[in-house]
């Protein structure tokens, strides 16, 4: 019904004014069948139909059916014994016209669906029509199929390519041998995608070719994350102001350097001769064009159109076509009505007077027309063998059928046309197959690829003809965004689907459109895509503090050993002895541990080091303040003791003092040993901020650490004690005062160290000042304790060894024991103050 409402309407507009009379005439030939053409064979001028000039592609094609028909008809394997005829009408490339000329065509074979009486026009004398063929663009063709459809005549297009026309419930009878316009769609999508165009604009004209053309390729390019600038429909009667105004585009939107045109030869004219005429309009433009907009190859636009792509159909030559139709031309009688009239337009325009000394050229390309011609010849030949038996002629049965029974026969066809090989989907249509042209510029167009649906990759693209079309292989770029660098994320710009460049922190990686931040002990690498592990930098031996450090240990160490050598070539020294020597040898052992404890701190950091560095310290400062403090602390006894009593203290012989150090140094490492098993002194990386590609390694000291530095702090708070409580021993016995500057530094350096290590932001700041405060504080016990006593043994030489009464000793001096004294007698030495310091 709905149908039928469209074709009255326009019946009835059509009905206000007259049907031209250029538009009454036919050209037919009788048969047994009868086969339908419609073309334009006149053009459309001023809104008026059928005004125009004659159309010599429409002449050329009326002559290929002609001759299709007579090769059919020629064959004894295709419709043996049946002759087709046709009946070919103008459709005036007007919707209008087209309609009606069908409603005339289908009114010759039987009463419409609905019985609507429509008066007929000249028809062969013989032969029922059964099949239309035509027409030859998409808005002629769609009023033309729903009027064939009221008469259920079959209508067949080699040249119709809407998505529309696929619409099975609209246009039941209707079949192409033509690809739709999704394939085409797909085939510029594709060409697109291969060359990286993201950005591009579009203009379609506004009719059924050009809107689904442009949606089939909207819905298509959103898949593909292809943006579209600018979708511009144009009319093609629009006057030039709109037609301006549709080119202004081009200007606002200079980065959509790919512009794709659906639209047909006029309306795609007139956009590039705009765009030409403009002053400041690009013209790096890349057009790709749909098979509609015909040939580019227009001399005042060739340095504008190079390097454009279009697609066109892959039309192929028909064999023996050229000599049939030049010999038709040399015939008196012409072969349609319509062919004289041209004929002599053509003789009067080339200046001759002899057809045969001015042929009119053949196109030679409208093979998709003829395989919609032998697709109705198949689909006859298949009825009439399913019809017709060895008994009966299958001539005879042709009065009996209609078109209607001839559509299935169509669609379930299978058979080799001349482009390819044509099978029909359940909508009628067939595969694509197209050819890709580029345009050369001054030397026109060159073929650098194909599109074949059949196929698994559709697309071949000829890199070598690219390259001759365009000047270079590498394709033009169209990208309304910029190409960020490494480090670099894309943000929305405010014109449409153009972007920019965001650079992400110097910490964070890309990942797609984020930059996400890398764990703080890892660095992106140069790409920004993957985040590496930052290697830890462990101080560096060739910095001047670390050399500083590394002479004064090896200096401490020469040191260290010169008085050890001192002790032991003495060791029978009044001096040493009674210095006790057990305990200095123990205190020696801790100085030279401490002088060796820079460089456990100063090489890479491992598991084994740091926990080497950690006994080193701890047990440096115990073998250092456990003999100081039982020093010390048996010079107070003694002169505590003596003020009360003359019975000498308990526990101040060498033997019982050095097991006491050794209980001490059994009590360190044990706290030592169980806190690295809970917590053990680890490798650590030191970070900083902001964040950086340079981290730094250094030892973490564990709970055994803290344990044992506690430990050792108690030491020397004890040593500092005893100490000041033994500041005021005669002069003559003043080696308590050199251990009270001793300790009294340590605490002091080990205040300002610990804090410095713990709060440093370098790791050399770290180990240099725990470094420099160990090394310090060696170095001045070793100088206030010993030099002064091997400066006394080897410079001094007026020391003297003396007896007194115990009776005439107000205080003894317990340094001075070389052995266990007797009650009542201690051995003294009696030196001169002035030069000799105990």
């Amino acid at each position: 019904m709905l149908v039928l409402l469209f074709v009255l309407r326009n019946l009835a507009s059509l009905s206000a004014g007259e049907i031209p009379a250029t538009a009454m005439s036919s050209f037919s030939r009788s048969g047994d069948v009868i086969l339908g053409g419609l073309y334009p064979i006149h053009s459309w001028v001023s809104g008026l139909p059928c005004s125009g000039m004659l159309s010599r592609s429409s002449l050329e094609r009326t002559a290929l059916q002609m001759y299709a028909i007579e090769q059919i008809n020629a064959r004894q394997d295709l419709l043996p014994n049946v002759t087709i005829g046709f009946d070919i009408r103008d459709s005036c490339f007007s919707e209008t016209v087209a309609m009606w000329s069908a409603l005339a065509l289908a009114s010759t074979a039987e009463l419409p669906q609905d019985d609507v009486e429509f008066k007929r026009i000249t028809s062969p004398q013989r032969g029922k029509l059964l099949c239309i063929i035509g027409g030859t663009s998409s808005f002629t063709t769609i009023p033309a199929s729903l009027a064939a459809s009221l008469y259920r005549i079959p209508m067949i297009s080699g040249y119709a390519t809407s998505n529309e026309l696929s619409v099975k419930s609209r246009f039941p009878y209707f079949a192409r041998t033509v690809p739709a316009d999704s394939l085409q769609a797909t085939a510029i999508v594709d060409i697109l995608l291969h060359f990286g165009w993201k950005y591009i604009g579009m203009y379609f004209q506004l009719n059924s070719y050009g809107i689904h053309g442009a949606q089939a390729v909207l819905d298509l390019v959103t898949k593909h994350d292809i943006c579209v600038a600018f979708s511009v429909p144009v009319r093609p009667e629009a006057p030039e102001s709109e037609m301006e105004e549709a080119v202004l585009n081009l200007e606002t939107f200079p980065s959509a350097r790919v512009v794709v045109l659906i639209t047909y030869t006029t309306v795609a004219g007139r956009i590039l001769d705009l765009n030409a005429k403009r002053e400041g309009s690009p013209n790096n433009i890349v057009f790709v064009g749909s098979d509609g907009t015909g040939s580019w190859a227009r001399n005042n636009l060739n340095s504008l159109l190079r390097g454009s792509v279009f697609v066109n159909l892959n039309y192929q030559e028909i064999p023996g076509f050229p000599e049939y139709y030049s010999n038709t031309q040399l015939q008196e009688d012409p072969f349609n009505p319509w062919f004289q009239e041209y004929k002599d337009e053509w003789m009067q325009s080339k200046g001759c007077s002899n057809i045969s000394n001015c042929t009119i050229p053949i196109d030679n390309n409208d093979s998709t027309m003829v395989d919609a011609i032998y697709a109705f010849a198949y689909a006859l030949h298949d009825l009439l063998q399913d019809r017709c038996n060895n008994s009966i002629s299958c001539r005879e049965l042709t009065p009996f059928i209609s078109g209607h029974e001839l559509i299935p026969y169509i669609h379930n066809l299978s058979f080799q046309g001349l482009n390819n090989h044509i099978t029909f989907d359940s909508n009628g249509n067939p595969g694509g197959n197209y050819q890709v042209f580029g345009h050369r510029g001054e030397h026109g167009l060159v073929q650098i690829g194909s599109w074949v649906s059949s196929t698994e990759a559709p697309l071949r693209i000829n890199s070598s003809a690219v390259e001759l079309a365009w000047g270079s292989q590498s394709p033009p770029v169209s990208l309304c965004r910029e190409v960020c660098q490494p480090g670099y994320v894309e943000v929305p710009l405010p014109q449409k689907c153009c972007y920019g460049c965001r650079q992400c922190p110097s910490n964070a990686r890309v990942m797609g459109s984020e930059c996400e931040p890398c764990p703080k002990d890892r660095w992106p690498d140069v790409s920004f895509k993957e985040c590496l592990i930052i290697v830890p930098t462990p101080p560096n031996w060739n910095d001047p503090v670390v050399i500083f450090i590394l002479i004064m240990s090896c200096f401490g160490l020469i040191l260290s050993g010169l008085a050890a050598s001192g002790l032991i070539y003495h060791r029978n020294n009044s001096l040493i002895k009674a210095a006790s020597r057990e305990l200095s040898s123990i205190n020696i052992l801790g100085l030279t541990l401490a002088f060796l404890a820079p460089f456990p701190l100063l090489v890479p950091p491992t598991d084994v080091s740091c926990i080497t560095s950690e006994m080193i310290v701890s047990l440096c400062i115990t073998l250092t303040y456990a003999p100081t403090l039982l020093k010390v602390n048996r010079i107070f006894r003694i002169f505590e003791a003596a003020k009360k009593s003359k019975k000498c203290p308990r526990f101040i012989g060498s033997r019982s003092q050095v097991v006491i150090v050794l209980i001490a140094l059994v009590v360190v490492v044990f706290m030592s040993i169980i806190g690295t098993l809970i917590h053990p002194s680890r490798p650590a990386k030191l970070f900083f901020s902001p964040p950086t590609n340079y981290v730094e390694a250094y030892c973490a000291f564990g709970y055994g650490f803290l344990v044992s530095s506690t430990y050792n702090l108690v030491l020397i708070l004890a040593c500092c004690y005893y100490a000041f409580k033994a500041r005021r021993v005669p002069s003559n016995f003043n080696e308590s005062k050199f251990i009270a500057i001793s300790v009294y530094s340590t605490l002091v350096f080990g205040m300002a160290a610990v804090p410095v290590y713990i709060t440093a932001m370098y790791t050399l700041q770290k180990v240099a000042t725990f470094c420099i405060a160990i090394l310090l504080n060696s170095f001045l016990t070793l100088c206030c304790v010993y030099m002064p006593k091997l400066h006394a043994i080897i410079l001094e030489k007026d020391v003297e060894l003396c007896e007194w009464r115990v009776n005439t000793i107000t205080m003894a001096e317990p340094s001075t024991v070389a052995s266990k004294p007797s009650p009542d007698m201690r051995r003294v030495i009696n030196v001169r103050p002035a030069s000799v310091v105990i």
